[in-house]
C-alpha cells in the first residue's frame, strides 16, 4: 500500500463507502471536538501541504447574514461558514484532456462551517468530482486527503449519522 496509486485508491474507497458520502455527490466530514479557527487553519495548512494555494475564501455565512433580512430570513443557518477554492494544475490538465466539459469542475472547493448551537462540531463539505475517469478519481483522492489531514490536525472525525 505504499505506492501512491494504492494509497489514493484506499482513500477514495474510504470516502465513497463512508456514511458521510451522500448520494447527491456532496460529502460531509465532521470534526469534533474542534474550534472553528483551529479547523480552518488546519484546512488551509492541508491545502498548502498539497502544494496548492487557496484563493481568498468566500465568506458564505456572512453573505447569508447580510442578505437574509431583505429576503425575510431571520434564522441563521450557519454560525460560521466559508468556502475555499483551490486548483491542482496536474489534475486540471488531466480532467480537461479527458473531457473539455470538466472545466465546470474546476476549481475544486471545500466548505467549512459550524451551525448555531453546535460550535464544537466543525463540518467540512465538498462536491465529489463527477465521473469515473482517472482525473475524477485523482480529484476525489485529493479532496479526501485534504479532509483527512484537516481532521487529523484539528480534532477527531465523527461519522455522520
Amino acid at each position: 500500500m505504499s505506492h501512491p496509486f494504492f494509497a489514493a485508491l484506499a482513500t477514495l474507497a474510504f470516502v465513497l463507502t463512508s456514511p458521510a458520502a451522500m448520494a447527491d455527490g456532496i460529502v460531509e466530514q465532521r470534526i469534533t471536538p474542534s474550534r472553528y479557527a483551529d479547523a480552518r487553519e488546519a484546512l488551509v495548512d492541508a491545502i498548502e501541504a498539497e502544494g496548492l494555494i487557496p484563493s481568498p475564501p468566500s465568506v458564505f455565512g456572512d453573505m447569508l447574514s447580510r442578505t437574509g433580512p431583505a429576503l425575510g430570513e431571520d434564522t441563521p443557518v450557519y454560525a460560521q461558514a466559508e468556502v475555499l477554492h483551490f486548483c491542482s494544475a496536474r489534475i486540471a490538465w488531466q480532467m480537461a484532456k479527458e473531457n473539455p466539459l470538466n472545466v465546470a469542475q474546476c476549481p475544486l472547493s471545500m466548505a467549512i462551517f459550524t451551525v448555531p448551537g453546535d460550535p464544537s462540531t466543525v463540518r467540512l463539505a465538498w462536491r465529489s468530482a463527477v465521473g469515473d475517469s482517472p482525473g475524477a478519481r485523482a480529484a476525489n483522492a485529493l479532496l479526501a486527503r485534504i479532509a483527512r489531514q484537516t481532521a487529523d490536525n484539528a480534532g477527531r472525525v465523527s461519522i455522520r449519522d
